[in-house]
């Protein structure tokens, strides 16, 4: 079922807010004004007054901890490809001294989360087995457990037989690109291992995750599709407060797509679930700027991550770790000061 508006907090960082300020969850960001969107209509600006209850209540709930983490969000995502044919892997580690290596720069960074995936999901990826896709991330999550018991590690698959090896491991979340779609075991694994789940927006099923969104309100399908799929885990037994949304940056988005969903991104914090956002060297970056070579849209990339902070979002997934926290520490401390 579609509702008939949908309400965007849009977003202060003052220290000095007035009385009918209303702040998102336990967060120091506030908001006395909503952008609404209906279909067909011209959005309009409107008092906070007008969310309904149930709404308002999403917004301004204490999450608590993010992800079970003892730290102030933005938490920071940073990526560990072992396929080889990923789009921009940042680091082509395939041996344990590399990947070793590697895992150790980004801790050394300031990560909080290592997303560990062994099948690309680029545009034209080619699928592989359960097996072999196991093959590719076992050692990886073996070697952070090992060194690094205490960092979150997440598993970016499709399949729930990769989750459940990665799950058995160690992993705490299952970050599905098919919003538990793709296999229709993911659900009983998520249960069975009581996980984290990252559900995120996509086009279609398989080998379509990036077919072409359409029409002029897609940004409320996609906000409708991940509250249906949110309602399908509740139902099937996921508690909400293991839940984690994510909008989908680049899976079947233009680039004026991209840039709609990321600039109304706190629209989607009325869903009451953490909001995770992958924009890290993609490609829609590489078409403002100019830069085809993936690990040359720094610049961009950590621009737009911090524009996501300004906007609350809980969770960045990048592959510039350094670079990133750089920009959410400066970020934090302008936010601060008198």
């Amino acid at each position: 079922m579609k509702l008939s508006r949908y309400f965007r907090p849009i977003m202060n960082t003052e220290s000095i807010y007035p009385a009918d300020a209303v702040f998102l969850g336990s967060t120091s960001l506030w908001f006395n004004a909503v952008k609404v969107f209906e279909r067909g209509k011209v959005p309009i600006i409107v008092n906070a007054t007008e969310i309904p209850f149930e709404i308002k209540s999403q917004l301004s709930a204490n999450r608590g901890k993010i992800l079970g983490i003892e730290k102030k969000p933005p938490l920071l995502m940073g990526v560990l490809n072992v396929s080889p044919d990923s789009f921009s892997d940042g680091y082509k580690a395939r041996e344990p001294y590399d990947l070793l290596k590697r895992i150790n720069k980004m801790v050394d960074e300031g990560v909080d989360i290592i997303d560990i995936g062994g099948e690309s999901t680029r545009p034209g990826f080619t699928s592989i087995s359960s097996d072999a896709e196991k093959n590719r991330i076992d050692e990886a999550i073996r070697l952070v457990r090992k060194n690094f018991p205490n960092l979150l590690v997440s598993i970016d698959t499709r399949k729930a037989s990769v989750a459940e090896h990665a799950l058995s491991l160690g992993a705490k979340i299952f970050n599905d690109v098919s919003s538990l779609s793709f296999d229709p075991e993911s659900i009983e694994v998520t249960k069975k291992f009581g996980s984290f789940v990252c559900i995120m927006h996509n086009s279609g099923a398989g080998k379509d995750l990036h077919k072409r969104i359409m029409g002029k309100d897609f940004l409320l399908d996609i906000f409708d599709h991940l509250r249906e799929r949110v309602e399908f885990a509740v139902s099937s037994g996921i508690s909400r407060s293991k839940i984690i949304i994510d909008p989908g940056i680049g899976f079947g988005k233009t680039v004026e797509q991209n840039l709609a969903i990321l600039s109304n991104i706190s629209l989607f914090h009325s869903l009451g679930c953490p909001i995770l956002v992958g924009v890290s060297r993609k490609k829609f970056i590489g078409r403002i700027t100019g830069e085809n070579k993936p690990e040359d849209r720094l610049m961009g990339s950590v621009l737009a991550a911090g524009e996501l902070v300004k906007h609350g979002v809980q969770v960045v997934r990048v592959h510039d770790i350094k670079e990133t926290n750089q920009v959410i520490n400066m970020l934090d401390k302008l936010h601060t000061a008198d």
